[in-house]
């Protein structure tokens, strides 16, 4: 049995129905991108000799996530300010506040996420946005896990990799740790793209 272990980064798309998650796994043969939602899950491998290029751009959602609570933030703590001097009810006057703990949260969390970025993945016959590397920072780190991989599959000597992925200093393939075991057939749908 092959032997995974997942990348860093996940994404949740879907505010409601149904829930979808996106994941990313490694192993010695081929890369495994995974779509988990409510009813199951469909699996793509793309094989390491297959890969083309993987492209990661920055996005603007980041910035606009900061500006818009920011600005929530500041209307709030005017309307409390409003209240308190207008001798309005308790109970009325506790509720920007929550409101403003809630924003505080959501802008805490983004800023410790950073910058936000989008992440496709070419191959000869397909694009595929990778929705887990949605963030500069996981999907820096997986770029460099993944790249060893690609290099030793295409050979480091003969395939030169574009300049938008980063080559810095990564574990061997052999020293990648592989300590989780690859869905079984059975659950989920997988999907191969044709080789070349």
């Amino acid at each position: 049995m092959i032997k995974m272990s997942r990348l860093p980064g996940r994404s949740i798309k879907g505010f409601g129905w149904p829930i979808m998650r996106y994941q990313l796994w490694l192993s010695t043969e081929h890369l495994v991108h995974r779509n988990i939602h409510l009813f199951g899950e469909k699996v793509r491998r793309y094989n390491f000799d297959d890969i083309q290029a993987i492209v990661s751009g920055p996005t603007g959602r980041w910035r606009t996530v900061n500006i818009v609570t920011s600005s929530l933030l500041v209307l709030l703590a005017a309307l409390e300010v409003y209240l308190a001097v207008s001798d309005a009810p308790l109970a009325l006057i506790a509720m920007p506040l929550i409101a403003m703990g809630i924003i505080v949260g959501i802008l805490t969390g983004n800023l410790y996420l950073g910058p936000t970025c989008k992440t496709i993945l070419y191959t000869a016959t397909s694009e595929a946005p990778l929705f887990s590397l949605g963030r500069r920072r996981t999907a820096t780190r997986s770029i460099e896990l993944i790249l060893p991989f690609v290099e030793a599959a295409q050979g480091a000597s003969s395939t030169k990799p574009p300049a938008h992925v980063e080559t810095e200093s990564v574990p061997t393939p052999s020293t990648m740790p592989m300590d989780e075991d690859v869905p079984s057939a059975g659950e989920s749908e997988r999907e191969t793209l044709p080789e070349q």
